[in-house]
């Protein structure tokens, strides 16, 4: 075989490139970037010093130091012929500064997916930091809902709303606000080399993004203390979430929308 420069690969590249969330080839016809959303958020005020602890080389907390933790369900997903996936985010509010960029967003510390195709291409192609879990999301009554992320049959996060209210649709953000930032990590093959890859990537937002509907609500999430048994290779990432310290009530919103998820502007920062 020989690589073509004009497409990406990924393994197993005996078989040419393949089709993805930015890439169609012959056979994977093109349906747009559009996906129905449905997010659950939560935002508790923690410590700037508790942030600090989280962060990768080149980042910094920036303004207030809160915690969002999202709920996503996707559906009608284009590049998997409309099938769809849940996440379940966290995600910090910061600044990178480089040698050349200067850049403010909203930090993915991890986010956890139940499918392993979104892990992969996410990973590979634009360094997110994901994991696999089995996700749920269900009503509990008329107007309160639960979301929960489990491995293995062990519950290790919670996500829980009440009260859920609708109110009058608010814009999404806009470019203007900062992207999504990574840090995307690739170890070396050889034993005690450099990694292959460690750096800062930028997703930036999306403009034009229109709310269907909107709710607000009361909520609470949890992080449940677990042992290497019970989650052998991210217990430490849930229990660093479960140390956050919880400042005071979070804020609570419930969105419906449709927006391009395609994430074809990625680029390293320096």
């Amino acid at each position: 075989m020989k690589f073509d420069p004009g497409h990406t690969y990924r393994m197993p590249v005996a078989f040419g490139p393949l089709p993805g969330p930015r890439q169609t080839l012959p056979g994977s016809p093109s349906r747009g970037g559009e996906a129905s959303i449905t997010s659950y958020v939560l935002r508790f005020p923690t410590t700037a010093e508790a942030l600090t602890e989280l962060l990768p080389p080149g980042f910094a907390p920036h303004g207030e130091p809160v915690v969002t933790v999202e709920y996503t369900e996707l559906t009608d997903v284009p590049w998997l012929a409309g099938r769809g996936y849940d996440t379940f985010a966290v995600k910090l509010p910061v600044r990178f500064e480089g040698r050349e960029d200067r850049v403010t967003g909203s930090f993915v510390a991890v986010v956890w997916e139940n499918m392993a195709d979104p892990i992969i291409t996410g990973r590979e192609e634009l360094g997110y930091a994901k994991l696999f879990a089995d996700l749920t999301s269900r009503p509990e009554g008329r107007d309160a809902h639960r979301c929960a992320a489990s491995w293995d049959g062990h519950t290790f996060a919670e996500l829980e709303f009440e009260r859920i209210t609708e109110v009058r649709p608010e814009p999404a953000a806009s470019a203007s606000q900062g992207g999504v930032l990574n840090f995307a990590y690739v170890p070396g093959v050889d034993a005690g080399s450099r990694p292959d890859r460690a750096g800062a990537v930028l997703t930036p937002a999306v403009d034009g993004v229109a709310v269907d509907r909107q709710a607000t609500a009361v909520g609470r999430v949890r992080f449940v203390r677990s042992s290497w048994e019970q989650l052998p290779t991210f217990y430490n990432v849930v229990n660093a979430l479960e140390r956050l310290p919880v400042l005071g009530p979070g804020d609570c919103v419930v969105r419906r929308l449709r927006r391009n998820i395609e994430n074809r502007g990625q680029r390293r920062l320096v």
